[in-house]
């Protein structure tokens, strides 16, 4: 897969366009006129960034474009935010602007933006990024070798959906195996990171990191004690449920107590024995399945699919390509990108699914918000479009209809679709806590040892179905995750965003046509309303009910 030809512009193509911006007057009358130019700008500069990242997370062998991101981040970056906050600072000055009401958010996220900024935190910044690069890299590279075959971590992580258990065993220690190895480099890589946010959440004159975060992510519809009770009521709640659907695992098994590879809630093993689904064989297959579902579900959002996976997807499990999951984008062509790794599970389908909701929530929001600021939503939101997806298409995946399963299989997905639900709002929990503790609570001089620790306390808080007794080791690296790295305090999202999924799916099974009415309308509104706005214009009986954060 290549990528799509993109200009690459150095500082000598931009400096001239800020300096012009920076020059201009600007008056309540023509801000808007400002905002708009500028934001095409900044189009160009995203572009440019999603184009080198995807370089480097689609062949993280590739040194040559590692180093051309590098060069980026530590050079080009800097001066674009220098020169943005320079902007920002001309826009939040203005007195009664005349803004229409889809950028009137725009100016409050600038203002937000203005008290938190601070010109020593511009290398920071960069260094930051870097370091979440050099992350990708890492991971990226990890093979397992295994039995012979050199494996990508989706390609071991499948294995453990294996009937035989001798064999998810040998695949499940032959993994952790491959991530003890790397482990005291990723450890070292993360205390480089907390401490670069530390020094930057001290200089922004925040009492934590969190404080910072919340001020960056614009989080105006909740506080960090509306999370310290999402974590209660998960602990009370869903740990419960989740306890309960394990032990009839455990049973359906025959087994005395669950090993870790006996369950692993990203690809879960039948208890009965049956083998994993295979809905597919090749991306291809993925792909004519995908969007035949899609045109079945809304005709619109099926030409959209085809449209974004022939040039603007890459779905393929590789060596040397990072293993996550996402949906980028090229705002000013107004086209999303999607980065997958597919190996030709069932998990693969619900995750194309979830990538190619996130691919409908941009491209929508990149043709009706002309201000970039205002493309795809605030993270609270973001995920319901994805995540509505996995559910509002199950209906739709049956082989009779040109789907991936019999009705039987279809049921199993059913299954499976909502004990991942269960499962995952105990690793929120867990994801979310240990943040909370590392960067709100641990001391400033915290070490891997306590974090080791903290994060093993938590697993058994949030998940203590499995018996990791004789892996200790194993278990205290569970916190070794995409996000804590990449994306810090971005978690919680997941289970707000379910929260508004499960309650489209619910809308859906009496009015699909409606529900589907609201969910285009959702999307198209960007990030220009608030998080409690769109999950109303998802469904009006949506709810989300939060205490409002001062700022």
């Amino acid at each position: 897969m290549s990528l799509p030809d993109t200009p690459v512009l150095l500082w000598s193509d931009l400096e001239q366009h800020y300096a012009q911006l920076e020059m201009r007057a600007v008056d309540p009358d023509n801000i808007y006129d400002f905002l708009l130019d500028w934001s095409e700008l900044e189009k160009s500069v995203a572009e440019t960034g999603t184009f080198l990242q995807l370089a480097v997370d689609l062949n993280t062998a590739d040194s040559a474009a590692f180093e051309r991101l590098s060069v980026f981040y530590r050079v080009i970056q800097p001066k674009i935010t220098i020169a943005n906050a320079a902007l920002r600072r001309k826009a939040v000055a203005v007195t009664n602007p005349k803004l229409p009401k889809e950028a009137n958010l725009v100016l409050r996220r600038m203002q937000t933006d203005e008290t938190v900024y601070r010109k020593e935190n511009v290398p920071l910044e960069a260094e930051e990024s870097e370091l979440k690069a050099e992350y990708s890299r890492m991971t990226g590279n990890q093979v397992v070798e295994f039995e012979g075959r050199h494996l990508t971590i989706p390609e071991i992580q499948r294995l453990l959906q294996e009937p035989d258990r001798n064999a998810r065993e040998r695949a499940w220690r032959a993994w952790q195996q491959n991530r003890l190895q790397l482990a005291p480099e990723l450890d070292a890589l993360f205390l480089k990171l907390l401490s670069t946010r530390r020094l930057m959440a001290k200089n922004a004159g925040m009492r934590s990191y969190r404080e910072l975060i919340w001020f960056k992510y614009h989080r105006y519809d909740y506080t960090p004690q509306n999370c310290y009770e999402f974590q209660d009521s998960v602990e009370s709640e869903v740990v419960p449920f989740a306890s309960a659907l394990l032990d009839q695992h455990r049973k359906a098994m025959g087994i005395d107590r669950l090993q870790p590879w006996d369950f692993y809630w990203k690809a879960p093993v039948d208890p009965y024995g049956r083998h994993a689904l295979q809905p597919f064989k090749t991306v291809e297959e993925l792909e004519n399945g995908i969007e035949r579902a899609f045109i079945a579900l809304d005709p619109e959002l099926g030409c959209q699919f085809a449209e974004i996976s022939r040039g603007f997807a890459d779905l393929c499990s590789r060596p040397n390509k990072m293993s996550h999951a996402y949906c980028a984008s090229f705002p000013k062509r107004q086209m999303p990108f999607v980065l997958e790794n597919v190996v030709g599970t069932e998990d693969d389908v619900q995750v194309t699914l979830h990538e190619f909701g996130h691919a409908f929530h941009g491209y929508a929001s990149m043709r009706s918000q002309p201000l970039i600021w205002n493309h795809f939503s605030a993270t609270e939101f973001v995920e319901v479009p994805s995540q509505a997806m996995e559910v509002l298409a199950l209906p739709l995946l049956g082989k009779t209809i040109g789907g991936f399963y019999s009705d039987s299989e279809l049921g199993r997905v059913y299954e499976t679709q909502i004990s991942r639900v269960v499962h995952l709002m105990t690793w929120v929990a867990f994801m979310d806590s240990i943040q909370h503790w590392i960067y709100a609570e641990a001391s400033d001089d915290v070490t891997i040892e306590e974090i080791d620790e903290k994060a093993a306390e938590l697993i058994s808080r949030f998940m203590p179905q499995t018996d990791w007794t004789t892996f200790p080791r194993e278990l205290r690296k569970c916190w070794h995750y995409h996000h804590i790295f990449t994306a810090p305090f971005y978690y919680v999202e997941y289970a707000l965003s379910w929260l508004g999924a499960l309650q489209l799916w619910q809308q859906s099974l009496s009015d699909r046509e409606k529900t589907l009415s609201n969910y285009r309308s959702s999307i198209e509104l960007g990030d220009s309303r608030s998080v409690p706005e769109l999950f109303h214009a998802a469904g009006p009986s949506l709810r989300l009910t939060v205490t409002p954060f001062a700022q």
